[in-house]
């Protein structure tokens, strides 16, 4: 059955002329375009530009929430948490210069992090464009360009259902991410006649046969290969594929930064997250590996981090300046991430999840998995000593203070079910949840790679907008964190979500006091003045607990998950806590 519609909620029918059909406003035929590609929620604030696209939208797509943010970081963030979530395009609605630049941020987030997500800003009217108008600027390719996939602008109210088309496959082809569509408000407000498009299809490159049989050869004879998965548009079934061919490879699988829930953490298999705060064990057996399969994952600055916080370190791009022979096999979706800094011996177009079942129907027909007979016991126990070294990473370190950091996230590890969402932004408080906090589940982790403060709060509503009202999602912020955007504590409470917020408070920027403290022996202009969180949750109307010792941890947890609504539980710890000690 097609798609297609015809804007206005009349079929389409060969018998009626096109001159029959009644005209609908622009506003109204994107209202009803993003209805037909089933988009559950937009996010926006409403603001000059946008109105008449808001109205449209409340009047006649009523299937789809409108979720009015405080701040258009926050919205942005939210749509980038859906859009990423979801494996489809959050949609976020902007009004002019003001509003669409606050967002910026936020649309780099979604671009370092390779979320689907469509920018909707609103526009002066085509007549004054270019003179300045109110609430310019208005030349948001230059603004937008480097910060997203395209940046389209509508140029007439019959174009509406092609250009959001364009949008939509753009921002889930290749590498995934975030694009901006600029509606001008005439367009907006003029009528037209005009269809709603098909849903496009997004390719989905495979690997050839060849390129399989090169594989095995370099995988057959590797006595210690790792493989490492990263990025976006994964499906649970190819992920337990990928397990299940690490487990029968014997290979170690580790994942990028801050996509550490593309393996069940009880798998024998996984053995941690590179980036920051890897664990030296596993930088070192990257190091020490003779294959190194990079699936879907970027080879930037913050995933080959080394010692001493260098990017490009953990993996030399000069294979001569490496330790040993290391041979690299790297599958991406995107040819622009193939070969761009590192080249790879064995390069490979592919979609991920089609790479793995390629892998894995190609595997599993034959009856030995691709491992020479000299090289099984030493894989084997290359395999073995990595999951231990695991094990003895997630056991140990101290935490110094009367709050114990490590058994409240034992505690949270045993209250959480397995399909709860967990939202960070960036600190050194992030460090914690990153080393203690199991997944067991794909689509429980959200967590900015642009080093984003105030992410968090803003990602759990979003999480909440798209996810079933039972399921629980924590957002894990430090006081500076937090406060970036905490306003967004009244919009959670208004849109009636449920939520838990977690706040590290040490009255400081930690991870940049540490830092300092580092490099100079000082620091300056880190020290924050103290807040009573629980009170200013309360303020917002959510509910609030301050715990300022290990034993109070337990019951304020046990008390915020058993009711409804958004809740804050404030931590308080010394200015001195940072990451885990030894």
């Amino acid at each position: 059955m097609s798609q297609e519609r015809t804007a206005g909620d009349v079929p389409k029918d060969s018998t009626i002329a096109r001159d029959a059909q009644p005209t609908a406003s622009g506003a109204r035929i994107l209202a009803d375009t993003l209805a037909a590609f089933g988009v559950p929620v937009v996010t926006y604030i409403p603001g000059e530009g946008v109105l008449e696209v808001v109205d449209a939208l409340a009047a006649h797509a009523p299937q789809i929430a409108l979720a009015s943010f405080r701040h258009e970081a926050g919205c942005a963030y939210a749509a980038q948490a859906i859009g990423q979530l979801r494996g489809q395009p959050g949609v976020c609605i902007v009004a002019r210069a003001p509003g669409a630049l606050n967002t910026t941020l936020a649309v780099h987030t979604a671009f370092t992090d390779s979320a689907p997500m469509i920018l909707v800003i609103g526009q002066a009217s085509r007549a004054i464009s270019g003179r300045e108008a109110m609430l310019g600027p208005d030349d948001f390719p230059r603004a937008f360009g480097p910060l997203t996939k395209w940046v389209g602008t509508i140029d007439a109210p019959e174009r509406i259902g092609e250009m959001f088309a364009r949008a939509w496959s753009i921002a889930m082809s290749g590498r995934r991410g975030p694009v901006a569509l600029v509606l001008p408000e005439d367009v907006a407000q003029a009528q037209t006649r005009a269809s709603v498009p098909h849903i496009p299809s997004a390719p989905r490159p495979a690997i050839g046969g060849n390129e399989l049989a090169a594989l095995r050869d370099l995988l057959r004879h590797a006595s210690r290969p790792l493989l490492i998965a990263g990025g976006t548009g994964w499906q649970p079934r190819s992920l337990e594929r990928l397990a299940e061919l690490a487990q029968r490879h014997a290979i170690p699988l580790a994942t990028t930064y801050r996509r550490r829930d593309l393996v069940d953490h009880a798998d024998d298999v996984f053995v941690g997250e590179i980036g920051i705060g890897i664990d030296p064990a596993l930088a070192a057996r990257v190091a020490d590996a003779d294959l190194l399969i990079v699936l879907n994952g970027r080879l930037g600055e913050l995933n080959t981090l080394g010692e001493g916080f260098k990017g490009f370190a953990l993996i030399d791009p000069d294979p001569d300046r490496r330790a040993h022979p290391q041979r690299l096999v790297h599958a991406h979706s995107d040819s622009g991430e193939l070969n761009a800094v590192y080249h790879a011996d064995l390069a490979l177009l592919a979609d991920p999840n089609a790479a793995v079942d390629d892998w894995h129907r190609e595997s599993f027909a034959q009856a030995d998995p691709w491992i020479a007979p000299e090289q099984r016991d030493e894989r084997r126990r290359w395999l073995a000593d990595a999951r231990a070294a695991r094990l003895a990473f997630v056991s140990g370190g101290r935490c110094e203070g009367p709050v114990d950091l490590r058994a409240v996230y034992a505690t949270l590890n045993d209250a959480l079910d397995e399909d709860a969402i967990v939202t960070s932004g960036a600190g050194a408080y992030a460090v914690w949840p990153q080393r203690y906090l199991k997944h067991r589940r794909y689509g429980t982790q959200l967590g900015p790679k642009s080093g984003a403060m105030g992410y968090g709060l803003a990602a759990a509503i979003g999480a909440a907008l798209v996810s079933a009202p039972t399921r629980q999602i924590v957002a894990i912020a430090g006081d500076g964190c937090l406060t970036m955007h905490v306003e967004e504590m009244e919009t959670a409470v208004r849109l009636g979500v449920s939520l838990l917020v977690l706040v590290i408070n040490n009255c400081a920027y930690g991870a940049i006091d540490g830092a300092q403290r580092r490099m100079f022996g000082r620091s300056v202009g880190t020290e924050l003045g103290m807040i009573d969180f629980a009170a200013l949750a309360k303020a917002f109307g959510a509910k609030g607990w301050v715990v300022d010792e290990t034993a109070g941890f337990a019951p304020a947890l046990a008390a915020a998950l058993a009711q409804p609504g958004v809740k804050l539980i404030e931590l308080r710890v010394p200015r001195s806590v940072g990451k885990p000690l030894a």
